[in-house]
């Protein structure tokens, strides 16, 4: 119950969104309904596990593979290429292409069910997890074989991805600041946005600002004030820290300190000891003004 009742609500929220919307099925959509069926549908096989008989059958079985598979893969997924669609254009400028998106989806939608649903059944029949091979005459083969013709399928589909993604970033549609009306801020700057992002702070007067900005309340009031173009002035007065090797060296130390808890302790002093240097280089780090920009 600590898990089916906040799942369920959460489940009842993401279907809550849609309701009474605009729908449009684009690619992003497509990917986030898939994660919510696939994603319910292992919550539901986890459910059962509640029950002591049950859980003592399935565990250990190619059942809870199957289940936090639909779980893992469904809940994560899906909802990744969800958002790698929709925020594709904010981040390179192009739209991905829609009917190679949609291919994607499909492809992996099919075989994913077809990898993991059998696994289910395997599971109830006998099949434990954590076995690299089998003897032959167990009755386990024929489902084995659907598992891994989905499993082909999946790289299918990621294939169309990639062919999708080298397109794009050649010859891609020009997205443009705002290709899906949407209705938050990010999306009133430039795609791709400039390394300052907002050349001004977006004074906002309600939670749909951009929205209402565009289009207003839809009850016939006026639409939210518009800010005033930002002028070249503006843009120049905007400081940017310079480029820095600091956070890098950083982060190596403290990968060489914490690894250091499996191999040596002196390891961990060493790395600790550079974490500590490069953490006062890189909060002394002054700004260091381009060419020709000095004061």
């Amino acid at each position: 119950m600590l898990i089916a009742v906040p799942t369920g609500v959460k489940i009842l929220n993401w279907i809550g969104t849609l309701w009474g919307g605009s729908i449009r099925f684009r690619t992003p959509l497509y990917f986030a309904l898939g994660f919510i069926a696939m994603f319910t549908m292992g919550g539901l096989s986890g459910v059962m596990h509640a029950s002591p008989p049950v859980d003592l059958q399935q565990t250990d079985s190619y059942f809870v593979v199957a289940h936090f598979h639909y779980v893992l893969f469904g809940g994560s997924i899906f909802g990744l290429f969800g958002g790698i669609y929709y925020w594709w254009p904010k981040i390179n400028g192009k739209l991905l292409d829609e009917r190679l998106g949609l291919w994607h989806f499909w492809l992996m939608m099919i075989g994913f069910n077809v990898t993991f649903f059998p696994q289910h059944y395997l599971g109830l029949i006998g099949m434990p997890r954590r076995i690299y091979t089998y003897a032959p005459d167990l009755g386990w083969n024929f489902w084995n074989l659907i598992s891994t013709i989905g499993a082909f399928l999946i790289a299918v589909s990621l294939l169309f991805f990639i062919v999708n993604v080298i397109r794009t970033m050649r010859s891609g549609k020009i997205a443009g600041n705002d290709p899906w009306d949407a209705r938050t801020l990010e999306w009133a700057i430039p795609s791709p946005p400039p390394v300052y992002n907002f050349a001004r702070v977006p004074h906002v007067h309600d939670r749909d600002d951009y929205w209402l900005q565009k289009h207003g309340d839809g009850h016939g009031g006026a639409p939210a004030p518009r800010p005033a173009p930002v002028t070249a002035a503006e843009i120049a007065a905007i400081h940017m820290p310079s480029p820095s090797f600091w956070p890098l060296l950083l982060a190596l130390a403290m990968a060489v300190m914490i690894s250091g808890l499996m191999i040596s302790m002196y390891q961990v002093i060493v790395g600790g000891l550079l974490t500590l240097y490069l953490m006062y280089k890189f909060a002394m780090e002054l700004h260091r003004p381009a060419e020709g920009h000095g004061h």
